[in-house]
């Protein structure tokens, strides 16, 4: 969405009017070579008039033809009109659709014209749109909720007005619309006040950030999913970006310093961030470049992005220098005298590479893609499953660092307007006051009335999410709850439909199968009305019977389960809360331990009864041998051997000899049998052969062969391994 849209809109961005020749006494661009021959009456330099041929016929690449076709093909309409992001134009055309389905519907199809607008008109569109509650296919759409939602809509159709007739809307008309949304407002039940913007304050994102590294409740595919999960939430509280220019950085984007320390202490790592893909209006803006500097004896590394960063960088083999291979070489190195750094740079051919990468599936499971970026929609899940699990009540977004970073620079002294405006990428403070400001006032006004002194340290426990942590909170339905959707008259409507059309046309029949969707989608959506329902009672009912349970003297307990953590991720959890060391040595020490922690844990599959397995990847990021060994797990050698027996001498075998071959699982994983050899065959088909592409290398690393195809794979599997598929 475009942030200026009228005069009376907040400004997320400022317009791009150019550079302005008298703000610099240099152009870092140089449109043209001017000599200089005299002087004017004031003593300033004129250039010269020149006859020369060279300066009449410039030398050029392209003959005149060629301009001239330029000039009678230019498409002027291209430029004028409104420059908008996709997510922004599909929003624009949304409307726009229901717009021409709402007189379509109505039969009034003169009204689709947009000279026909009038607040009559416009009453009607908008009572139509709030009134449907079937969307594409006839999916059962929720429906608008919020007074705030209407006024967005409002504005995205001012923007397909504009966008359609090129003009604004009238003044008048705006104005007049105003009344007729209030009036909707009220007659469809919308609420006035919608969600807090939630603030995750530095104490939330700590919670945030142990609970990332020391749960397993939150299984990822692979390993480097949390370590990802980690440096972005560190860069997102540091940095309050938006989360796209986050997830945009490449290797090209940073640098990283052995910087001098000007009072004496030891050379300091230091980490610049350059973000470039940043929110853009009528021009491209200008890169933000962030520099963190590494802190020595930090009481926790669960805050260090260098920890998490040089994990990675060194996991990736990404130093230009190739003997700089981990954290040892790095302790090694020094600044020359008479310097004051010494840049670590980064291997050019990795220049484009996203440092936040998506994991895909492969005949061995997952494994981490050279080049796709992670996408927003798989983060988003990441960020409230771990509030959820954190405890708090709060629902967190990837946009609740970046409200909390704000209120952090808003309420520093040494953090000014414009500062703050270039960090946020904002054209003026007002923008922060309107849509990312807290409606929570935070100041103790009852002490700054009486004159007392400020209870600042109670006014932010107040303010922040982790007042409301507590782990009993439901997060999902128990099995009774979900098998009780059934009961429903809806979905039992839908069955006794599904018997009757098995009777009549089987299952196989077209009708038959839609219907099944049908009936899954209703139950989902029972269960997630039903899990909301739960958790509203939850928040009354359960404050209500603590209190009961403790004045008649029951103890109130926290039955939260303790599920034990994998060994490479207890090491990972070890290394980052050890404590600061003694010296400067014991501190260097502390963190290389935990950047190799980060490095072991980049290069191992978390598995998981839910989770497929990954497969060594073969890309060109690949890491020395000595990274190699720190990336293998320490698994149990006695249950190995016995797994391997059993795949190569039972004749029909429940372990999967594809997963006891990939040493990047957990030992528990490789060897986990099946509880019979069918259940092995499912297993083998959904895991493994249904994730094959043409192209893909195929082996069996038990065996040490390569496998020509599918069906060599298969009868591989058959002959040597007993698996049947």
């Amino acid at each position: 969405m475009r942030s200026r849209s009228s005069a009376d809109e907040s400004s997320d961005e400022s317009e791009y009017v150019g550079s302005d020749l008298d703000d610099s006494a240099e152009s870092d661009t140089d449109l043209t070579s001017v000599n200089i021959c005299t002087a004017d009456e004031d003593g300033d330099e004129q250039p010269c008039d020149s006859t020369d041929d060279e300066a009449i016929s410039p030398s050029e690449d392209h003959p005149p033809e060629y301009y001239h076709q330029q000039l009678e093909t230019f498409d002027e309409q291209e430029y004028t009109k409104q420059d908008y992001k996709d997510s922004s134009t599909r929003l624009l055309d949304r409307i726009e659709e229901q717009w021409n389905c709402c007189w379509k519907y109505l039969r009034k199809e003169r009204f689709r014209d947009y000279a026909t607008v009038s607040v009559g008109t416009l009453h009607t569109f908008f009572d139509w749109l709030l009134s449907q509650r079937r969307g594409k296919g006839g999916r059962i759409r929720r429906g608008t909720k919020l007074a705030s939602s209407l006024g967005t809509y409002w504005k995205v159709f001012r923007l397909v007005y504009e966008r359609a007739t090129t003009v604004k809307l009238d003044g008048k008309l705006n104005r007049s619309m105003h009344k007729v949304l209030r009036k909707l407002a009220r007659e469809h039940g919308l609420k006035k006040v919608g969600r807090d913007k939630a603030c995750m304050y530095v104490e939330d994102l700590n919670q945030v950030l142990q609970t990332n590294l020391a749960t397993s409740e939150k299984r990822y595919p692979h390993g480097r999913y949390r370590i990802q999960a980690q440096l972005y939430l560190q860069l997102g509280g540091f940095t309050a970006n938006r989360p796209q220019a986050l997830l945009s950085l490449c290797y090209q984007h940073i640098q990283v310093t052995l910087l001098r320390d000007p009072e004496g202490g030891p050379h300091r790592v230091l980490l610049e961030f350059t973000f470039e893909f940043t929110k853009e209006f009528l021009g491209i803006k200008d890169m933000n470049t962030f520099p963190l500097p590494e802190v020595i004896f930090d009481e926790t590394l669960v805050f260090s992005p260098h920890v998490f960063l040089l994990g990675i960088l060194f996991h990736d083999g990404a130093f230009a220098a190739y003997n700089l291979t981990s954290p040892n070489e790095l302790s090694k190195l020094h600044i020359a005298p008479g310097r004051n750094e010494l840049r670590l740079h980064l291997n050019q051919k990795l220049r484009n590479v996203p440092v936040f990468r998506k994991a895909v599936k492969t005949l061995n499971g997952w494994t981490i893609s050279d080049t796709a970026p992670l996408p927003y929609s798989t983060l988003l899940p990441w960020i409230r499953s771990l509030g959820q699990i954190t405890g708090f009540a709060e629902v967190t977004r990837p946009y609740s660092l970046r409200y909390g970073g704000g209120k952090a620079f808003n309420e520093n002294g040494n953090v000014s307007e414009a500062m703050q405006n270039l960090m946020m990428g904002h054209a003026s403070i007002g923008t922060f006051l309107k849509h990312y400001l807290s409606r929570r006032v935070t100041v103790d006004t009852q002490a700054v009335v009486r004159g007392l002194q400020p209870q600042d340290a109670l006014m932010r426990a107040a303010c922040t999410m982790s007042r409301s942590i507590d782990r009993r909170r439901p997060r999902r339905l128990t099995p009774e709850q979900s098998a009780s959707v059934n009961e429903h008259p809806k979905v039992i409507s839908l069955l006794e439909r599904r018997e009757k059309l098995k009777r009549t046309h089987g299952t196989k029949h077209l009708k038959y199968q839609e219907l099944n969707r049908k009936i899954n989608q209703e139950r989902q959506r029972q269960r997630h009305a039903l899990l909301q329902s739960v958790k509203e009672r939850w928040e009354y009912e359960q404050p209500v019977r603590d209190v009961e349970q403790q004045l008649d003297g029951v103890e109130v307990k926290n039955d939260v389960d303790v599920i034990a953590l994998l060994p490479v991720q207890k090491e990972l959890v070890d290394a980052t809360l050890a404590r600061p060391g003694l010296s400067i040595i014991e501190e260097m020490c502390r963190r290389n331990e935990a950047i190799c922690a980060v490095m072991r844990y980049c290069g191992i599959e978390e598995g998981g009864g839910n989770l497929s397995r990954t497969k060594r990847s073969s890309s060109h990021i690949t890491l020395t041998s000595k990274s190699e060994d720190l990336a293998q797990p320490n698994p149990d050698n006695e249950a190995l051997e016995d797994a391997k027996v059993s795949v190569y001498k039972d004749e029909r075998p429940t372990i999967c000899f594809l997963c006891l071959g990939n040493d990047k699982l957990p030992t528990q994983s490789r060897t986990y049998s099946f509880h019979t050899s069918g259940d092995l065959s499912k297993h083998f088909k959904r895991k493994h052969l249904q994730h094959i592409k043409e192209g893909d290398q195929l082996r069996c690393n038990l065996c040490r062969v390569d496998l020509e195809d599918e069906m060599h794979l298969r009868r591989h599997a058959h002959d040597v391994h007993g698996t049947v598929s």
